[in-house]
């Protein structure tokens, strides 16, 4: 977790709303809902030590996932505005230098069909990882349980060893306070092994169990450092489709129901809120099978 926590600004601006401002119960209430959301999402970015360090990129990843919860569009644009307002009000008390939020867009979030990697490509990327060392092998485990379980980043950068339960290839996660089981493959299993053994030995007394994925002095591996590896790997591998760590999540959601999985049990695993969220990876498999047709014709 980082060490960056908005809950006592974020208390003094509501006091500030209600009554320096006079606004009504209602806005308050709204206000609150949805800048303690925020906090929530700030104190799991390991990269995110002060206000000041929060930039374009994190307001970007926070609206998207609450919109992969099926937050509308409606609900998105309050959410906009009270960040917009917290922010601006921060800036007037001295507290940050520059509006960061004044220029928040709502992201183009494509309700259209994903892009996924076919298994070919996911091949590609593990050979293009050379197990040379325990990064490498945390890079590698990194690839294997994005695929075999379709956590999301955020989720994947939370974890720490003890909540793996290796036998049963099963992990509880969390995302904004709500938990869910997910499952993992063998591969994951002996990787998870491997990686962790390397990594006690390289660290020693640095090694922390609660941290699973870890940078080079041992703390938390960032957002950003898990983008940079997945788009290098991408590169080596050869893949010239735009990916992210999300396109695994992507890529799981497509695999499972093209091996027979429901779309109820499916939206069980990635934690959708409501089932149209799930929805469109029937039209992403639809879109494959298509594209193998015509490979034969």
């Amino acid at each position: 977790m980082g060490t960056l926590n908005l809950l006592g600004d974020i208390k003094e601006f509501l006091y500030h709303c209600e009554f320096a401002k006079g606004k009504s119960v209602n806005t308050i209430k709204s206000l609150r809902i949805d800048l303690y959301r925020f906090n929530d999402y700030v104190v799991k970015c390991v990269d995110l030590e002060k206000i000041s360090d929060i930039d374009g990129f994190n307001f970007r990843e926070f609206l998207i996932e609450l919109q992969e919860n099926d937050i509308g569009k409606r609900s998105l644009n309050r959410k906009i505005s009270s960040l917009k307002s917290f922010f601006k009000y921060l800036k007037d008390m001295g507290k940050v230098k520059n509006n960061s939020a004044q220029l928040i867009v709502a992201p183009s979030y494509d309700r259209g069909i994903p892009e996924i990697l076919e298994l070919d490509e996911i091949n590609r990327m593990r050979r293009s990882i050379e197990l040379k060392n325990y990064h490498s092998l945390r890079d590698r485990l990194i690839v294997e349980l994005l695929y075999s379980s379709g956590i999301t980043s955020q989720e994947l950068l939370g974890l720490g060893e003890e909540i793996f339960d290796l036998d049963n290839r099963e992990v509880i996660v969390t995302s904004f306070k709500k938990y869910r089981t997910v499952f993992f493959s063998e591969r994951t299993r002996e990787f998870f092994k491997r990686y962790v053994a390397a990594k006690k030995q390289k660290l020693g007394l640095k090694y922390k169990k609660e941290i699973l994925f870890v940078n080079g002095s041992g703390g938390r591996l960032t957002d950003r450092s898990l983008r940079r590896l997945i788009d290098r790997y991408g590169l080596k591998a050869g893949i010239t489709k735009e990916i992210s760590p999300h396109t695994f999540r992507h890529t799981f959601a497509v695999h499972m129901l093209e091996n027979g999985m429901t779309l109820l049990q499916l939206q069980k695993l990635l934690g959708h809120s409501n089932l149209d969220s799930t929805k469109i990876y029937l039209e992403a498999l639809e879109k494959k099978r298509r594209k193998e047709m015509s490979k034969d014709l």
